[in-house]
């Protein structure tokens, strides 16, 4: 059977609908770039999670450690402190041994018929007193401290006068000795 369309050019149904390509293309390319911003979007929101959780970890890694530097810093003000006190407590051993081996260098250097009277020390200057029978005494004395001694560098006489003692007729001298740096 054999169809005659009888309607009129303008109402009869036309063949495929001529679309304009252009508007399509931009519909499109609409629809592609509200895609990209919304994948942009979600991706950008997933960074800022991720970057706020690292920045709240960071401030927690931050306030542990300024604990652990506070206890460093206390560990080394502690060491220090003990490393003063190491250093006073050898000074102090340094020096104990000193006087006891400069009191029996003197002994030692005494002869015997020369007595002390007085023993002072003042820094690197020793000043010793005493009572001889005779100059002869006094310069043996000297010449012992000067030559036997490693913590004495020189010895000088001050002062040598007569006296009596006891009624006996002395000489009353004083030397001042001059002492070398002790080795530790």
């Amino acid at each position: 059977m054999i169809k005659i369309n009888l309607l009129p050019r303008d109402g009869r149904p036309r063949g495929p609908v001529n679309v304009n390509t252009t508007i399509l293309f931009a519909s499109v390319a609409v629809l592609v770039l509200l895609a990209g911003m919304g994948y942009g979007w979600y991706w950008l929101d997933d960074q800022v999670v991720r970057l706020e959780a690292n920045i709240k970890q960071t401030e927690a890694d931050l306030k542990r450690f300024e604990e652990l530097a506070k206890q460093v810093d206390r560990f080394q003000a502690e060491k220090k402190r003990l490393e003063e006190k190491i250093k006073i407590i050898a000074s102090l051993m340094l020096a104990q041994t000193g006087p006891v081996r400069l009191l029996d260098e003197v002994s030692k250097a005494l002869p015997n018929e020369v007595w002390l009277t007085s023993f002072s020390r003042s820094g690197k200057k020793m000043d010793i007193q005493g009572i001889a029978f005779s100059n002869f005494n006094v310069a043996n004395f000297m010449t012992n401290l000067s030559g036997a001694s490693s913590l004495i560098s020189s010895v000088d006489l001050v002062e040598s006068q007569k006296a009596t003692v006891e009624q006996v007729p002395v000489e009353r001298f004083s030397i001042t000795v001059e002492l070398k740096e002790p080795k530790g």
